[in-house]
């Protein structure tokens, strides 16, 4: 009897040793993740869990100020007023994401006479298998307004800075990975989705050295309180819920991802026109769409990303309306914990 204790007992560990290893060999590290938290038939766990990037894209910014005081919308506004190619690192080591981008003076594939911006973005996030949380600075310089009557366009002296966080929970985590669709460090080995919430608190500054409107259209009569505006600084949140997918076409090592978001916010704004300070809540609304696609391999991968973005201020009698479109291009490789290169100590 004692024996085939003995017997049992190795051939226990044999058998799991043996599940251990062909665990390894699919690219599922045993203590990567509980089998109970995820559907290892749709999410699947690289061996090199982290990678480094390289991006580079293009970028088509409108930025438009009018009133609800117009009657005239007939005239069309110019689409994208600043153009700006950029490039980018970033890397994902555990469970931090990092990105940093910057444009390039000069160099433009969108339209060619528009002005280019001069445009800083930085980024770090945690995402987990629950929810993702992520900080982003963006500080842009360059940028041109219009009307939405094009009778009038800014000098190109307008400066943007915002500082945001982002608290991302997508309910369908078991089967939906949105760490795949995002930043493609795990693999969607088939096709799920999962609806979305996104609470976004923001800080952020607009002004003008020029002034945004040129004297002889701005009128009180048209913009209120915003006429003669030289600086808009807020803080406020959105609220955005929203929807993801991941569908794999061909096999698990190609994907598409959608992602929409859209909602309402609110911010408390301070402003000076016309040398007077005003504050004031206003209420406005963001929409966006994301699609990223390509190929996502255990060493490499090369992801297409195209993004779209509506964010419109409502401001009494004026607003604001900001449309963003961006292609970016990324390359990808992926690598082992540090610590794991490092000679191990006897």
């Amino acid at each position: 009897m004692r024996g085939s204790k003995y017997y049992w007992l190795i051939l226990f560990c044999f058998g799991s040793h043996c599940l251990i290893a062909q665990q390894q060999s699919v690219g599922i590290p045993p203590d990567s993740v509980s089998l109970l938290e995820i559907d290892t038939t749709f999410i699947h766990k690289f061996k090199r869990p982290n990678d480094g990037r390289l991006f580079y894209g293009t970028q088509g910014y409108s930025l438009e100020f009018g009133s609800r005081r117009e009657t005239d919308a007939t005239i069309p506004t110019s689409l994208y007023n600043n153009v700006n190619d950029f490039v980018g690192i970033g890397v994902t080591y555990k469970i931090l994401d990092a990105d940093l981008s910057f444009s390039l003076p000069k160099t433009r594939l969108l339209e060619e006479d528009r002005e280019n911006l001069d445009q800083f973005r930085f980024s770090l996030s945690y995402t987990g298998r629950k929810f993702a949380l992520r900080g982003l600075m963006t500080n842009t310089n360059g940028v041109i307004v219009t009307d939405p009557l094009a009778r009038f366009q800014s000098e190109a002296n307008v400066h943007q800075f915002r500082l945001s966080g982002q608290f991302t929970y997508y309910f369908n985590n078991q089967k939906y990975s949105y760490r795949a669709a995002m930043f493609q460090n795990e693999l969607q080995r088939k096709t799920a989705g999962s609806f979305l919430i996104r609470l976004e608190p923001f800080y952020r500054e607009l002004g003008a050295q020029s002034g945004l409107v040129p004297s002889s259209y701005d009128k009180v009569q048209v913009y209120g309180e915003q006429a003669g505006l030289q600086y808009l600084n807020g803080a406020g949140c959105l609220a955005l819920p929203g929807y993801g997918l991941t569908w794999t076409p061909f096999n698990e090592r190609f994907y598409v991802s959608p992602i929409v978001f859209a909602g309402p916010g609110a911010a408390y704004n301070f402003s000076e026109a016309n040398g007077t300070k005003y504050s004031y809540v206003n209420w406005e609304w963001t929409a966006m769409f994301l699609l990223n696609m390509g190929y996502n391999g255990g060493r490499t991968y090369l992801n297409l990303n195209v993004t779209t973005d509506i964010n419109h201020i409502a401001l009494d009698p004026s607003y604001f309306t900001s449309t963003n479109l961006k292609i970016c291009l990324t390359f990808g490789f992926r690598f082992l914990n540090l610590e794991e290169s490092f000679p191990s100590r006897f």
